[in-house]
């Protein structure tokens, strides 16, 4: 049986990235005991590995390459138990481990020492790279509103060799928290929010004017720009078909519509298409899309028929591939992963057709060992449609064994792909069936699955999950009279949700970070939810809190303390600005009331996640004895 370590210590190999001739490899790596590193190994053999950028006191946790000579790199230290809230530092070094440059503060108080010219203050963060092959980066400078809203995003140049800085644009839209930049840099969208409603801008390159395409309620966007291609093409997402799948279509600039030709679609699937464009040609190479999951749709034919191969070599898995130079491909970076395996990274060299193994992401986890993952859609009690995924136990052939219901937070987000993930996995390791509904409110399965779940937390939403465990029981996967349900922010709302109305299917709950009254995301002045969320899109999306107080409260775990029977594990971030502590204090005074002592347990520094490797090893070990004293498998 795998270590807790093996699923939750911080990976040995992290990521990794071609430069853009293809030559040079930058990996980031985390030996075990010691802070993330960048490295960078000469493919051609001609100068030594080295590490390029290593702290005492932080981790590199993102690079990339501005040019063939620098990179880009953003720290944290993920360890700090000061209290305060720090942002990433971002900073710049040469392929050769010189002129490391702090471009970026961490907070006012950086733990690095600016050099040469002044960094820029913590407010700042990065947005694109500029002119392919120059020095440039574009970052952004946040500006706050009197409540410490975010008011507007200002665009700005800087030289990451030397910190130089220049205005990107002589206007701008008014309230303009986004941005759409060319391959060359150029800001060519903006995105302007303000009062609930979202307006989208275009630059006119020949004028220097923008021009508004569109202004809408916030809730109600009939499209999205998502890309300004070299031919001064705009492509926008519309959302398509009975359950509203993602069409990407040219934006009609005379009509001020998107127009009818569909370039790519994923039906039944949605926030899924992403372009892929050769940055040093400008080339249209492809997209990648996201159903159940990851593929690339190539339209470069050299590529397409290296990613048949490289599937061929590879088979069974998801290869997304990177490629130097894309028109006559040369180095090819695959990243392979599958349900099963953490992934690995390999490079292939076409003209060759040799391979070199780069390293696996966590080399502790044996693929062989690992748990299948399924995509399912049924239907909920009201007919409605419900993806469902399911991963059995390795072994588990057609017995019912224990299982936990692994309920998603955000709600509006989505929940899985197919893909290894560490929480499923180690469960499925216990020999615990997992059931991971994607219930209604949730995003990526289409814009009528993410409408039918506006104000329905505790409703529908929640018959959603029950149905999912039903489905899995039916199925002969499931032992019924052994389930817990267990998750993390709303997941953790919906975990208290379940064992106060169907206290029947559960016989136990783990519930982190969790919603226990949605009422308090109004009330509490100190959460990081802003004051238009609270104005504009959760009364929509959750209720009103006046006028529908009386259904918040109906569907307020803190008000159904006394119904909940089962052994319930509640734990929490004592720096948590989403969901403040002070829902899990409610809670578990509202249990105390009820006459049920709740397992309790505060992590003083964390914030909305578990960030330290400690925590999330003490975390994941105190679960695993939970779920073995009441479900044992």
């Amino acid at each position: 049986m795998p270590s807790v370590e093996a699923f939750f210590g911080v990976a040995p190999l992290q990521s990794v990235r071609l430069s853009p001739s293809g030559r040079w490899l930058a990996a980031q790596v985390a030996p075990k005991g010691e802070r993330a590193k960048l490295v960078v190994t000469d493919l051609e053999n001609k100068v030594p590995s080295m590490v390029i950028a290593t702290f005492s006191r932080a981790d590199v946790r993102w690079f990339t390459w501005v040019n063939e000579d620098l990179l880009l790199l953003s720290v944290d230290d993920h360890t700090d138990k000061s209290g305060r809230y720090r942002y990433p530092a971002l900073l710049s070094v040469r392929r050769d481990g010189e002129g490391l440059r702090l471009l970026i503060k961490r907070d006012l108080d950086s733990l690095y020492p600016p050099r040469g010219s002044n960094p820029l203050e913590a407010n700042h963060q990065f947005l694109s790279l500029g002119e392919p092959g120059s020095d440039e980066i574009i970052v952004g400078e946040t500006l706050f509103d009197a409540a410490y809203d975010v008011a507007a995003v200002h665009p700005i140049v800087l030289d990451a060799r030397t910190g130089a800085r220049r205005s990107l644009l002589k206007k701008m839209p008014s309230a303009t928290k986004g941005w759409i930049f060319d391959r060359r840099g150029r800001a060519r969208v903006a995105f302007a929010t303000d009062a609930g409603q979202t307006a989208f801008h275009w630059l006119e390159l020949q004028t220097g004017e923008w021009r508004e395409l569109g202004r809408f309620a916030t809730l109600d966007v009939p499209y999205w720009p998502q890309f300004v291609d070299d031919q001064n093409r705009l492509y926008v997402s519309v959302s398509q078909g009975p359950r509203g799948g993602e069409e990407l279509r040219h934006f009609d600039f005379p009509s001020g519509k998107p127009s009818s030709q569909v370039v790519v679609s994923t039906p039944d699937f949605d926030d899924s298409i992403n372009l892929l464009e050769d940055r040093q040609s400008g080339e249209l190479l492809g997209a990648s899309v996201l159903t159940d999951a990851r593929s690339t749709v190539w339209l470069s034919p050299a590529m397409n028929q290296i990613q048949v191969k490289v599937d061929k070599f590879l088979p069974g898995r998801v290869n997304w591939l990177s490629c130097r130079p894309c028109d006559k491909p040369s180095t090819v970076l695959v990243h392979s992963y599958s349900d099963r395996s953490p992934g690995e990274y390999l490079v292939y060299r076409p003209v060759s057709d040799t391979w070199m193994r780069i390293g696996a992401m966590r080399p502790e986890v044996d693929p062989a060992h690992m748990a299948a993952l399924d995509f399912h859609r049924i239907k909920a009690r009201d007919g409605h449609d419900l993806p469902v995924w399911v991963t059995r136990p390795a072994g588990a052939g057609d017995k019912a064994r224990p299982a936990v219901v692994l309920v998603h937070g955000g709600p509006w987000a989505r929940g899985m792909e197919w893909e290894w993930d560490a929480e499923v996995q180690f469960l499925a390791s216990r020999g615990y069936t997992v059931i991971q509904p994607e219930f209604r409110g949730s995003t990526g399965y289409g814009d009528a699955h993410f409408r039918a779940g506006w104000r329905k937390w505790g409703q529908s939403m929640q018959d959603d999950v029950t149905d999912a465990l039903r489905f899995a029981i039916q199925r002969g996967w499931v032992d019924a009279g052994k389930v817990c349900i267990m998750g993390a922010s709303y997941g953790g709302y919906s975990t208290l949700m379940g064992m106060a109305k169907d206290p029947e299917a559960y016989r136990c709950g783990v519930a982190w970070l969790a919603v226990t009254d949605p009422r308090l995301m109004f009330s509490i002045h100190w959460s990081d939810i802003s004051r238009g969320s609270k104005q504009h899109s959760l009364p929509a999306l959750i209720g009103d809190p006046k006028a529908d107080d009386a259904m918040l409260a109906a569907n307020a775990p803190v008000e159904l303390a006394a119904r909940i029977k089962a052994p319930l594990m509640l734990a929490y971030g004592g720096l948590d600005r989403r969901v403040p502590i002070e829902h899990g204090e409610r809670m578990r005074a509202a249990l105390r009331k009820a006459g049920q002592e709740p397992e309790w347990r505060v992590y003083a520094d964390e914030h909305h996640g578990w960030s330290n490797e400690e925590t999330r090893l003490d975390f994941w070990r105190r679960v695993e004895a939970f779920l073995a004293r009441h479900l044992t498998p």
